[in-house]
């Protein structure tokens, strides 16, 4: 244990907050969906690396208080991924108020749990509008501006265990993760010798808003966790963390992968547990 400011830590947290530290120094970056959860976990380890963030979320009011906790370094702007031209104004609108965009992480998504043969049409278009296009619009409107600024630049993507790994009642979701994993390898590819790198984050069970309500609850939790190897549902904050190493000159050499951070969930067995998750759907 490492004792820093009367407040007990362990190991790990110190290794993370000495890699962090000015790593991105006099950058100026776009988060969206970064209101809550893993993108506010995002956000907020930008700043601490010496980031500017301008914050991208449909909630105002989630926004707005986001934005107030991170202080002087984070800007809000309400913004619908789902709409490009929103989309290419918060590029635009980073560009300048912090002189250059440096890095953009596109991780505004949600989906729908419903049997594959009742997902209506309607469900199924707005995951792809929003967890598929949104992160479309993000790589496009973000390299777009890097491009112009003629400054090299970093676009993370935030995926998911399901783009690889098939769940029941989750098609429109499984679906719209594994063009994600094909939108950061294609960009990856066209955009390498212009100086962008695009790489994406692939989480599992992560701890948020999001998740509690079913990680609260005893049984369930004891479900998901038989699952993982490692036992525990991964924190935002390690997400956060991958983010800023990607970000960084650390990962220079680093583009076109999709790193997996799931505590083993992907290669686990899955079946036994997680069928009876969805046995009523």
């Amino acid at each position: 244990m490492i004792t820093r400011n009367n407040k007990l830590m362990d190991s790990s947290t110190a290794t993370s907050e000495g890699l962090n530290r000015h790593s991105l120094k006099g950058k100026g970056a776009v988060v969206t969906g970064a209101a809550s959860g893993i993108g506010k976990a995002i956000a907020t380890a930008f700043i601490e690396a010496g980031a500017r963030v301008l914050l991208c979320d449909l909630n105002a009011k989630a926004l707005e208080a986001a934005a107030r906790d991170l202080g002087d370094h984070a800007i809000g702007r309400v913004t619908n991924v789902s709409d490009e031209s929103q989309v290419e104004g918060a590029m635009r609108d980073a560009r300048a108020a912090f002189g250059s965009l440096d890095i953009v992480v596109n991780c505004a998504a949600f989906g729908v749990i419903a049997p594959l043969t009742e997902l209506s049409v309607e469900q199924w278009q707005s995951v792809q509008t929003v967890t598929l296009g949104g992160v479309f619009y993000g790589v496009k409107q973000g390299a777009r501006q890097m491009l112009e600024q003629g400054r090299p630049g970093v676009i993370i993507n935030i995926s998911s265990m399901n783009a690889q790994q098939p769940s029941a009642g989750q098609v429109a979701y499984c679906a719209a993760k594994a063009g994600v994993d094909m939108v950061t390898r294609c960009a990856a590819l066209e955009l390498g010798g212009r100086g962008i790198r695009v790489v994406g984050i692939a989480p599992g069970l992560v701890e948020t808003p999001l998740t509690r309500k079913e990680l609260e609850n005893p049984a369930r939790r004891a479900l998901f966790l038989e699952a993982i190897p490692l036992e525990r549902p991964v924190q935002a904050q390690e997400i956060a963390d991958a983010a800023v190493f990607l970000a960084s000159d650390m990962a220079r050499s680093i583009t076109g992968h999709t790193i997996v951070i799931d505590g083993g969930l992907s290669f686990s067995d899955l079946k036994a547990g997680w069928r009876r998750r969805f046995a009523h759907l």
